[in-house]
C-alpha cells in the first residue's frame, strides 16, 4: 500500500470547518500542551523570578519601559491555557494544576519576592516609595478596572485564537514566535499587580496590596475563563472529540499489536478528525524482517473503527521493515569507509 499524507487523503468534496478540524492529532496535542502547561518546572520558577525582579524595579523606578520588559519574560501563558483546556476537556487535574501554577508563580514567588526586594532596597535607599506606575495597579479607578478586564479578556482570546485560527502553525517554528508575542499580552494583566502586592506590604499600605490582589484575581478569571474558553468553545473544542481521537488510536494500536513480528518502538498512529463522523488515520508500522502484513489490514482497522465509534475512517499504512533500516545504515557505513580510503 502506498502511504499518503493527511493532506493527500483529504477528500476534495469535504470542506474542513474553521478551527478544530483537519489537523493531525489536534485535540491530543491540546491535551499534551495543557498537561505541560500545568506542570511546575525549574525553568518556570526561574523565569518568574526574573520577571518579578524586572517588574519590581520598573514599578519602583516608575519606568513603564522596564515593566513592559518584565512582561516579555513572564511565562504565564502556558498555565493560562492549561486552565481553559482543562475546563473544556473536563479534566480537573489539569484545571487545578493550571490555577495552582499561576498563583504559585504570582503570589508565592512574585508577591513575596517583590516584598523582599522592596524591603532590602528601603534599607539602603530611603526614598523608595509608591510611584504612579504602582498606583495604576494599587488604586485603580472604575474606568481602569474595566479597561484592565477588557485587556485580560482580549489577551485570553488572542492566546486561544493562536490555537484555532491557524492551528497548523502551532507546530511550526513561527508558532513559538507568535506564542511569545501573545505571552507579553497575557503578562500585562498578571505580573505588575502581583509585584504591587509585595510592594504594598513593605511600604505600609495594605489597602494597596488588597486592591492589587483583587485586580489580579479579576484579571486571572477574565483571562482564563472568559477570553480563552469562549474562543475555544466557539471553535468546537470538545472533550468528545478528544475521546474520539483516543478511541480511534487505541483501536488501531490494538489491532497492530496482533501482527506477527510487530515492533512497537518506531510505530505510530496519527488521527486527523475531519468532522464528528469523519477521520483520516495515518499509520507508520515497523515489522521485523520475517514479519508480514495482510493486504486487508487497512480495511480491517477502518471497519473496526466504524463498528466501535460510528466514525468513517480512511486508513493509510506505511510499512517500514527493520531490515531495510539496517541495510541503509550498513550501506552508509560502507560508503564512508570507501571514501576514507580514497
Amino acid at each position: 500500500m502506498i502511504p499518503k499524507s493527511s493532506e493527500e487523503l483529504l477528500p476534495r468534496d469535504i470542506e474542513v470547518n474553521f478551527g478544530a478540524w483537519g489537523v493531525r492529532n489536534y485535540h491530543t496535542t491540546l491535551e499534551q500542551r495543557a498537561i505541560a502547561g500545568a506542570t511546575i518546572t525549574g525553568g518556570y520558577i526561574s523565569m518568574v523570578v526574573a520577571a518579578t525582579v524586572m517588574a519590581t524595579a520598573g514599578l519602583l523606578l516608575n519606568s513603564a519601559a522596564v515593566v513592559i520588559g518584565s512582561m516579555c519574560v513572564a511565562p504565564f501563558m502556558a498555565p493560562s491555557r492549561a486552565v481553559c483546556i482543562g475546563a473544556l476537556f473536563r479534566n480537573g487535574r489539569i484545571l487545578v494544576g493550571g490555577f495552582v501554577k499561576q498563583f504559585f508563580g504570582l503570589l508565592a514567588i512574585g508577591a513575596c519576592l517583590s516584598a523582599v526586594i522592596t524591603f532590602v532596597l528601603r534599607m539602603y535607599i530611603p526614598d523608595i516609595d509608591t510611584t504612579p506606575e504602582i498606583l495604576l495597579r494599587a488604586m485603580p479607578s472604575g474606568k481602569e478596572v474595566v479597561l484592565n478586564v477588557l485587556i485580560a479578556v482580549s489577551a485570553g482570546a488572542a492566546a486561544s485564537l493562536a490555537l484555532v485560527a491557524h492551528p497548523k502553525i502551532a507546530e511550526h517554528p513561527w508558532g513559538q514566535a507568535i506564542d511569545a508575542v501573545i505571552g507579553v499580552q497575557v503578562a500585562i494583566s498578571l505580573i505588575p499587580p502581583a509585584a504591587v502586592i509585595g510592594i504594598g506590604w513593605v511600604v505600609g499600605k495594605p489597602e494597596q496590596s488588597w486592591n492589587a490582589f483583587c485586580l489580579l484575581v479579576l484579571n486571572v478569571v477574565a483571562l482564563d475563563l472568559v477570553g480563552s474558553i469562549s474562543v475555544l468553545a466557539i471553535s468546537g473544542v470538545r472533550r468528545r472529540h478528544l475521546e474520539l481521537e483516543k478511541s480511534i488510536r487505541a483501536i488501531a494500536a490494538g489491532i497492530l499489536k496482533g501482527i506477527p513480528h510487530f515492533v512497537a518502538i518506531g510505530s505510530s498512529v496519527d488521527v486527523t478528525l475531519l468532522g464528528e463522523r469523519d477521520a483520516i488515520v495515518d499509520i507508520r508500522l515497523r515489522c521485523q524482517n520475517r514479519g508480514f502484513v495482510l493486504d486487508t489490514l487497512a480495511h480491517e482497522i477502518g471497519a473496526e473503527v466504524m463498528n466501535k465509534t460510528s466514525c468513517q475512517a480512511d486508513v493509510a499504512i506505511e510499512i517500514v521493515s527493520t531490515i531495510t533500516c539496517i541495510g541503509i545504515r550498513h550501506s552508509a557505513a560502507a560508503g564512508k569507509h570507501k571514501m576514507s580510503k580514497l
